[in-house]
């Protein structure tokens, strides 16, 4: 292994490595003549001279040797040149983020970093006598971060001095007399064999009862790790390693792993998240061929060739383990999506180890420490669908390929069925290993069918980050929004609250469309930016009263609503000449349907803690902060992003929520000590103070409009906010009948 440290990488001096690569290049280029001058000159007259007899055969076959030596010498020097080149690249652009990392961040955060050798650092708040020196969670997490970042940093500069020194070694070879051994045209390849040769090792061990030691595994999870975004790695990788040999290599380290726990799951982890992220960067370069067989070797029994072994997966029990990383282009994920789909409904099935594997929790396909065991393939390919949003919308549109009577994969997945009462819909299982599922009931894959949702009706990944304007919402991404909100309107039960989250967020991203659907009137639509209405405005109401069951989905169509409520208010003051309306009117109409929203996702908070008492309220709390949390630490990545687009020009509003999130979270917060009557009527009490004092705040965000006496719009915006809010119960009320003839199990 490298012995590069810190201080090594901070300090060399690269330019030495760099005027070297540039005397190769000269060497390259001079050899490159002689071989030449030797292929066109000596070699061309020895083959053309008329000569005959001994010494002839003698000579010419000299000559022929001597030609070669010359071409393999070009071709020995062009590999040495092409991996110091490649090497030297990567070398300065990581000594640039090492050096801005030690010297730049670390001080400008008030931390320090030392150097301890072998790889590693500590980065520490230094000592400080005017306080006691304790640092608050946020503050250890940015050095902790920091020092995570800077030992990545260093571990692949040290992967890359590894990949070197292989690389020179095999090209020079053990033979002094002889030029031309292992050539490579840059580092990738050479890293790409050395990963596929250790890959290669590890399905051959396997079949012995053997495995990779715990160095060369090591070295082969770095390996993939920093090049699993490279096309030309990760190309060559799955086609050494055939689709067969890819998927048995994948589920041998990760049944061993899960089996073993400790550094094996850890490493099997890594190489499992690397392992999908370079299929997904290698399948644009695979072509539809390669594909296909991929499918044939999905439909069929694995034989995993360990010794003692009795799991037989199908391939695409394996390959949905990959799925659940990376990037997918759609062309790939139309066809392997239909094709699974069409093995289930054809009567295939995913299959279990039995009670064997009983005393293993964690035993299964899935390396992750989250999302089930990996027995479900669905539940990757869904998690696939939620990081490409176009290959989203157009899945759950399309029919469901197999027998029986047509439906969409929409209504296959979500429940509804062929007709709309579950007639032919999937059947989930806990994707446990057997019986472990029996103690461990929670369906994995509805939480992945969520994140598909989200994406789909979204136009973008489920898990994205800050991205400004948000896409449009197209028919086909509204019409999928619009089943979804009457099939749980129709039927609660299908809302699994492993899904409340997404569907939290879901409705936050169609706020334009739920205001406009449940406005009392039509005038005011163009606040909306004149959204489609959904179909049935109570179904709307019911599908809220779902989601505020939630905790999870409460907190986030809470937050949602008072963000874009405040988002909207702002425009609509700033930009008065959009709107038919004047800025009053148009505020207080925007302050009766944030109301309103309000209202319906409190009341049926107010129900679920009367159902679920006071634990229930402590988990709206838990999941309210949660939320906050998660915002307040990654800005735009969670709550509040999908509920920034105003619907006008496709503009964001920036600054609202920071004033929002605060604020609903204190609000929000309960007494729980109280008895689960008392309890949720206190709940709703402080619901609706908080809906008004939120209305407030985005009052202040927006600011009172031009000749309007302040006091005057305050009052007016938080007496039609209290109208809306009472309204939305009433809403809620006539919503949750569906609860009565349709309990939730």
């Amino acid at each position: 292994m490298s012995g590069i440290t810190m201080t090594n990488l901070s300090e060399v001096n690269l330019g030495k490595l760099t005027a070297s690569v540039a005397d190769w290049k000269k060497i390259v280029d001079n050899l490159k003549k002689l071989a030449d001058r030797a292929e066109k000159g000596l070699l061309a007259k020895s083959e053309g001279a008329r000569w005959a007899g001994v010494n002839s055969d003698v000579t010419r076959e000299f000559v022929k040797k001597t030609a070669k030596e010359f071409a393999d010498a070009h071709a020995e020097a062009s590999s040495i040149y092409q991996v110091l080149d490649d090497a030297c690249t990567e070398l300065v652009a990581l000594q640039k983020k090492l050096n801005s990392a030690v010297h730049t961040e670390a001080p400008g955060l008030g931390l320090r970093v030392n150097d301890v050798g072998d790889g590693k650092v500590h980065v520490f708040y230094p000592h400080d006598r005017t306080t006691d020196d304790t640092h608050t969670e946020a503050e250890l997490n940015t050095a902790q971060e920091l020092a995570d970042r800077i030992a990545e940093i260093i571990t692949q500069a040290r992967e890359i001095d590894d990949s070197v020194s292989r690389a020179l070694r095999k090209t020079h070879g053990s033979d002094e007399f002889n030029f031309g051994h292992q050539n490579y045209t840059s580092l990738d390849d050479a890293q790409e064999q050395r990963a596929e040769e250790l890959a290669k090792k590890s399905l051959a061990l396997y079949k012995e009862g053997k495995e990779l030691s715990t160095e060369e595994l090591r070295e082969l999870q770095t390996l993939i790790k920093y090049n699993a975004d490279d096309k030309e790695f990760a190309t060559d990788l799955y086609r050494g390693l055939g689709q067969e040999g890819a998927l048995r290599f994948q589920a041998q380290l990760s049944l061993d792993g899960t089996a073993e726990g400790g550094e094996q799951l850890r490493l099997a982890r890594s190489i499992q998240d690397s392992m999908g992220t370079a299929l997904a960067t290698a399948t644009p370069g695979l072509g539809d061929k390669w594909t296909d067989e991929l499918m044939r070797v999905g439909r069929s029994d694995l034989d995993l060739q360990m010794q003692g072994n009795q799991v037989a997966p199908k391939g695409y029990q394996v390959l949905g383990t990959l799925l659940r990383h990376g990037e997918y282009p759609k062309g790939f994920l139309d066809k392997v999506g239909k094709d699974m789909i069409a093995y289930e409904r054809e009567g295939g099935s995913w299959g279990r180890p039995d009670g064997n594997y009983g005393g293993m929790k964690n035993f299964g396909l899935n390396a992750d420490t989250e999302g089930g065991r990996g027995w479900d393939p669905v539940t990757g390919l869904l998690e696939a669908y939620g990081h490409n949003p176009d290959a989203a919308t157009s899945f759950f549109n399309a029919d469901v390929a197999g027998p029986g009577k047509q439906m969409s994969n929409l209504d296959y997945l979500m429940g509804m069925g062929a007709d709309g009462k579950g007639d032919g819909a999937r059947q989930w299982i806990p994707d446990m290993t057997s019986p472990m599922a029996a103690k461990d009931p929670v369906i994995y894959g509805k939480d992945a069918l969520g994140h598909a949702l989200e994406a789909a009706v979204s136009g973008l990944p489920y898990d994205h980050g800050d991205v400004g304007a948000h896409p449009e919402h197209s028919q086909a991404r509204q019409d999928i929004m619009n089943q979804v909100i009457n099939a749980v309107a129709a039927d609660p039960k299908l809302a699994d609250d492993t899904m409340g989250d997404s569907l939290g967020r879901m409705a936050g991203e169609y706020m334009p469309e739920v205001n406009s659907t449940l406005s009392q009137s039509d005038e005011f639509d163009d606040l909306y930016g004149s959204p489609t209405k959904f179909t049935d405005a109570l179904a709307t109401a019911e599908f809220l009263d779902t989601v505020g069951r939630n905790p999870d989905g409460y907190a986030e169509a809470t937050l949602g609503a008072e963000n874009y409520s405040a988002g909207v208010m702002q425009d609509a003051n700033a930009h008065p000449e959009r709107y038919a309306g004047t800025p009053a009117e148009n505020l207080k109409h925007i302050a009766y349907n944030t109301g309103t929203v309000e209202g319906l996702l409190s009341g049926a908070r107010h129900d679920q803690i009367v159902t679920g008492g006071q634990q229930s309220d402590q988990d709206y709390n838990d999941a309210l902060q949660k939320r906050a949390d998660m915002f307040n630490t990654a800005f735009g990545s969670t709550v509040g992003l999908a509920t920034e687009r105003v619907p006008i020009a496709g503009e964001v509003i920036n600054g609202v929520t920071e004033v929002v999130v605060g604020e609903v979270v204190e609000g929000a917060e309960r007494n729980t000590s109280a008895e689960t009557a008392h309890t949720a009527g206190e709940s709703s009490f402080n619901a609706r103070q908080n809906a008004l004092d939120q209305a407030s705040n985005g009052l202040q965000v927006a600011g009172t409009p031009a000749g309007v006496d302040p006091t005057d719009m305050r009052r007016d915006v938080t007496q039609q906010t209290g109208e809306g809010f009472d309204h939305g119960k009433e809403l809620q009320r006539e919503a949750k009948d569906h609860y009565k003839r349709n309990p939730p199990k």
